[in-house]
């Protein structure tokens, strides 16, 4: 998960660093604007990811029915890494073999949401689901934790921007592979899984009786999955303002220098990861307080926090304050997942990644509008600009989370209940 995800963030980083695509342009005496130099183009190109988002979640969910996670996430972490070892090609090519690219990269991305909610599902015991859904979704964060710094050394060396591709496509290559040797889609099928820890996992687990087919209309007119998906709607929003001109804010508006841009990047999600680790901890371990109290505080906090975070921001001239409150922010992001995915969890049990292949492909449109918008309120990437946008970015977040305390429940629903 977290290479995956490294491929689509590198774009964003490396958009700071490179300059001498432009030079190299305008040397041939052109006249028109490079691509770079477009923001409505480059707007076009960040949102590129979406696309190929929205395309690979088309044959997602039939894929898990009919061949597995193992051979899908391969397949889709192999098309991530050919992504990024084409980019540099690309680049050199046009604005199109960039914008086919970027597709590719989203296609790669669009299985990870799926994957953090269906493997604890399989391979999590009851009392360890917390847990194990913080360590997999903490690879959101280790893919900026490791990006961002890589990406801001090499972007100032005498090798410039174009090796991070080749060294993070191949190590995607060599990941995915070994990703393939060693998960198996159901524990009794691991060569390394014992009888006893066999019992452990499937400890107060329903057996599946064959293959069973998703109650798509049911899933959709359900009042807690609904609430959630609105709840995961605002903290998306505001997680790809973060993800996607996180850099851009920290290098244009606070005036870090590239190397200085990396750290301050990936530092906020060092945090973000250490919280949700702790986070899953005591999900896991505080059984006096209900399943729908812990993933209620955890998304209020989370979103909250959000908000909080972007409202100092919009309202504070100081580098240092705003840097202390983009960290908070970031921090904060990471626990909504512990809250929205555990409770779909509970809700929809074995059609779990359904209900999450919806939220992946909201998270797709907003990936894809998120760009076009701050294309559009900060074209000239000024303080005022990014206070208007993050003043508005908090009242969305607010907003779309009222409804998610009072519609949610921890109980799971007719349609998931096996007879």
């Amino acid at each position: 998960m977290t290479v995956g995800q490294m491929n689509s963030l590198t774009f964003n980083f490396t958009v700071i660093c490179m300059q001498d695509v432009v030079q190299d342009y305008h040397k041939n005496n052109r006249t028109d604007l490079h691509w770079m130099e477009d923001p409505s183009q480059k707007s076009f190109i960040f949102s590129g990811t979406a696309i190929g988002a929205v395309i690979g979640l088309i044959p997602l969910v039939p894929m898990l029915d009919h061949i597995g996670l193992r051979i899908t996430f391969t397949i889709f972490g192999l098309i991530s890494a050919a992504s990024s070892l084409l980019f540099p090609l690309a680049v050199s090519i046009d604005f199109y073999a960039v914008f086919v690219v970027r597709i590719l990269q989203g296609i790669g991305t669009s299985i990870l949401y799926t994957v953090v909610a269906y493997i604890p599902g399989i391979w999590a015991p009851k009392n360890e689901m917390g847990t194990f859904l913080a360590v997999l979704s903490c690879g959101f964060q280790l893919s900026n934790i490791i990006c961002m710094p890589v990406s801001g050394i090499l972007c100032e060396s005498d090798y410039g921007w174009r090796p991070i591709y080749y060294i993070f496509g191949s190590l995607t290559v060599l990941v995915y592979v070994a990703f393939f040797i060693f998960y198996a889609d159901a524990p009794k099928n691991h060569f390394h899984v014992s009888p006893k820890e066999l019992s452990i996992i499937c400890a107060e687990k329903k057996p599946k009786q064959g293959k069973e087919s998703v109650p798509y209309r049911a899933i959709c007119s359900d009042k807690c999955v609904l609430a959630t998906w609105l709840a995961m709607c605002g903290r998306n929003v505001a997680f790809y303002v973060l993800i996607l001109f996180g850099p851009t804010y920290l290098r244009e508006v606070l005036q870090f220098d590239v190397k200085g841009t990396g750290w301050a990047a990936a530092l906020p999600f060092v945090s973000c990861a250490i919280v949700k680790f702790a986070s899953g901890q005591l999900t896991d371990r505080l059984t006096m307080f209900s399943e729908k109290t812990k993933f209620v505080t955890c998304t209020l906090i989370s979103m909250i926090g959000l908000a909080s975070g972007f409202v100092v921001m919009s309202l504070t001239s100081s580098r240092t304050i705003a840097q202390i409150s983009y960290t908070f922010a970031v921090t904060l992001s990471g626990i909504t997942i512990m809250g929205t995915i555990k409770c779909l969890q509970l809700r929809c049990q074995q059609h779990v990644h359904f209900a999450t292949a919806v939220i992946a492909f909201m998270a797709c449109i907003w990936q894809f509008v998120v760009p076009l918008g701050v294309g559009y309120l900060c074209p000239n990437n000024t303080p005022e600009e990014w206070s208007f946008l993050f003043i508005i970015v908090s009242g969305i977040v607010i907003v779309v989370n009222i409804p998610f305390p009072f519609l949610t429940t921890a109980q799971a629903a007719e349609y998931a209940k096996r007879s």
